[in-house]
């Protein structure tokens, strides 16, 4: 059995400026999202490649998960399921969501948090420096986490009907008949 199937995989890009993140699917192969992988201009799509296509050499990490909402198989199904999704966003849908999503279910980004967090500190700060007024800066935080959370609704795939892909999938694997049938 490969030891990285079903697994968390995550590399340290850029000198640890930020991570990429990929789900093991076995034999040598993840899948990730394939925007800024490699190319900061390049936006990308959930593909599968090989594991030394994802780490390019580099070394990398499992992340651990004291609990998971979905099995192994389950998570690689939820993988599959996005393969070819082209709706890359560095703040909203990023390859850490992804991952994130197919083994607990929750569409997080811990690194994306650290960057909403320093955005909405920059307008903030903007703020505080055009109106010399202290509480403008928690009111622009505030308005600007809150705008650019709205923009990542608009990006974000439509989790329900991934959700609902899932069991039909699921539900078919189990009972449907085999292809040759059909």
């Amino acid at each position: 059995m490969d030891k990285y199937k079903g697994q968390h995989l995550v590399i340290n890009k850029i000198a640890g400026s930020y991570t990429h993140h990929a789900l093991g699917v076995g034999n040598g192969r993840v899948i990730h999202y394939s925007g800024l992988a490699n190319d900061l201009s390049f936006q990308g799509t959930i593909e599968e490649v090989s594991l030394e296509q994802f780490s390019q050499g580099e070394a990398f990490q499992v992340k651990p998960y004291s609990s998971r909402k979905f099995n192994i198989d389950d998570a690689i199904l939820r993988a599959r399921l996005r393969l070819g999704e082209s709706r890359y966003h560095v703040i909203h849908n990023n390859c850490e969501h992804f991952v994130e999503w197919c083994i607990t279910g929750k569409h997080l980004s811990y690194q994306s948090q650290r960057g909403k967090l320093m955005y909405s500190l920059g307008i903030g700060t903007r703020l505080v420096l055009g109106t010399k007024v202290p509480a403008g800066f928690l009111l622009g935080a505030a308005a600007g986490y809150v705008y650019i959370n709205q923009k990542g609704q608009e990006i974000t795939p439509d989790f329900n009907v991934l959700e609902d892909r899932f069991q039909a999938q699921k539900y078919c694997s189990v009972i449907c008949l085999p292809k040759e049938h059909f």
